[in-house]
């Protein structure tokens, strides 16, 4: 479900104005999370480390409305749930995407995200939920603990689906931390609902027990 947003109303109507006919309108912050509760946490329970990071991190962009906000045609709509596209790495050291759906608990989606995983390993395909705008787009660079990240562009600056990615994490001092990436498009969103994202999305890594 979605509704329109209402631009000549709309709080940041002046913003999107501004941006909207940037040919490049998209930015990119990167913060090292502390993931040492999270680690330990999947570790305990025999949950996938991976999975459990997606579960919350897609919990927070659900609590944040400018995630779930996206250019539809000429209007704006702001969807009521965003889900999950990832990227899956496959045997032959290539990659494809895989679709992890919204579930309630992080038990049920740990479950139905190793079955998706599976099924769409065996797809193998780029073509996963690609009609479909309710999605954040998630990839996975376990190989690096990045300071910085550019994805590949059309330079279509209709483009509204945030993408997020995931590092190598890494040990600082005792502190074991995931570098992760959030590029967004600054007509639906701006630092300070990214900056609300890490906070949040930190605040359920440090929650888990």
């Amino acid at each position: 479900m979605e509704r329109e947003i209402d631009i000549k109303t709309w709080n940041r109507r002046r913003t999107y104005e501004f941006f909207k006919d940037f040919e490049d309108p998209f930015f990119n912050m990167t913060s090292n999370l502390d993931v040492s509760k999270i680690y330990t946490f999947s570790a305990e329970y025999d949950f996938s480390y991976s999975l459990a990071c997606l579960f919350f991190s897609q919990q927070t962009v659900n609590e944040i409305p400018e995630f779930r906000i996206r250019q539809l045609d000429n209007k704006l709509v702001q969807y009521d749930l965003v889900e999950a596209t990832q990227t899956i790495l496959q045997d032959d050291e290539t990659f494809s995407f895989c679709y992890f759906e919204h579930k309630p608990n992080i038990v049920q989606f740990d479950q139905a995200g190793k079955e998706a995983r599976e099924k769409y390993k065996a797809l193998n395909t780029f073509d996963v939920e690609t009609e479909r705008l309710d999605l954040i787009y998630y990839s996975v660079i376990p190989w690096v603990s990045f300071t910085s990240f550019k994805h590949a562009t059309r330079f279509d600056k209709t483009q509204t689906i945030p993408r997020i990615v995931f590092g190598k994490y890494f040990y600082e001092g005792d502190v074991l931390k995931m570098p992760v990436s959030v590029e967004a498009n600054h007509t639906i969103m701006d630092g300070i609902h990214v900056g609300k994202y890490f906070n949040q999305f930190q605040g359920k890594l440090d929650s888990v027990d």
